[in-house]
């Protein structure tokens, strides 16, 4: 098995203080500053960020609202809207 080193990548990995509680996502979007923290749409249920630390450029996550363990137990509108903003 190959490893990825990337050591630039370590503070993302163990940041030196922690500085959020609770989900990431949920906190990006209670903020309301979707250009600062590179959200770029939002939708009923779903929404499209950057990551701020890809490992290719462009690299765009689109993320469900509602925490579930797994896809499968989206509801359907919630997956049609996931892949519609996919």
């Amino acid at each position: 098995m190959n490893r990825l080193w990337a050591p630039w990548r370590k503070n993302y990995i163990r940041p030196k203080v922690r500085k959020d509680k609770g989900c990431l996502f949920c906190s990006l979007l209670a903020k309301r500053r979707d250009p600062l923290n590179y959200i770029l749409k939002r939708t009923l249920h779903s929404f499209a960020l950057l990551n701020l630390y890809p490992y290719n450029n462009g690299h765009v996550m689109v993320v469900p609202k509602r925490h579930v363990e797994s896809l499968g137990m989206l509801r359907d509108d919630e997956k049609l809207d996931l892949l519609a903003a996919l």
